[in-house]
């Protein structure tokens, strides 16, 4: 097996792990968290149909298109649960809803299925960075930590799960069509980091769902 293929079968591993842990406890996981499970669901899904495509050397890239507002709505859905006593929750049932049109309008009109999305990428890495510094500087409020004090350790884990992902993945996305068609190589290249950042990401959830107390 080489290099490439490694790299992108062991990003199953976190995301299995991360099952396991929702299987095992999704019962007794507060609102939060089962948010947090459907994106752990949904991520499945998505990373197995776009393996089996990639190994029949089919276009997967329709799957972002799909994948993209899905996973937006999930995590804002996550994080209008975390700000519910904070902020009005139409706020980000607006958002949710703006970017969906949006998503939608840009594959219809702007970068068609067969291409990848970096438009509506790009914008979601920026509006979860926004929602996951925010709920960083809320949890620095101490009577917001003791109102949380039940999740407080998932919320951090999750939430910086959450941040290294957008963040490092931000130049990925905004330039991830141009490099589809400048250079193969450094598209390769630059999504063995994508996966790197994404195994990441689902280390620090997993660890996020599996600390929520058992009791």
């Amino acid at each position: 097996m080489d290099f490439k293929n490694f790299i992108f079968l062991f990003t199953n591993f976190p995301l299995l792990i991360a099952l396991v842990v929702v299987i095992r406890n999704y019962l007794r996981f507060p609102a939060e968290l089962k948010v947090i499970s459907w994106c752990v669901f949904l991520s499945i899904v998505i990373q197995f149909s776009s393996q089996y495509l990639a190994s029949q050397k089919e276009n997967n890239l329709f799957l972002l298109h799909i994948f993209v507002p899905a996973s937006f709505v999930c995590l804002s859905i996550f994080y209008q649960k975390v700000f519910s006593h904070f902020i009005h929750r139409n706020l980000l049932w607006w958002i949710m809803s703006l970017f969906v049109v949006f998503s939608i309008v840009n594959s219809l009109c702007w970068q068609t299925i067969e291409t990848f999305n970096s438009y509506a990428l790009s914008l979601e890495s920026v509006l979860l960075i926004i929602y996951s510094l925010s709920l960083f500087a809320l949890l620095l409020n101490e009577s917001v930590r003791k109102e949380k004090k039940a999740i407080l350790v998932s919320l951090r884990w999750i939430n910086a799960g959450i941040l290294i992902y957008y963040t490092s993945g931000l130049l990925i996305f905004y330039f991830g069509d141009l490099l589809t068609h400048f250079s193969k190589v450094r598209f390769e290249i630059s999504w063995r980091f994508h996966s790197f950042i994404y195994i990441i990401q689902f280390i620090c959830i997993s660890i996020g769902l599996w600390k929520h107390p058992k009791n």
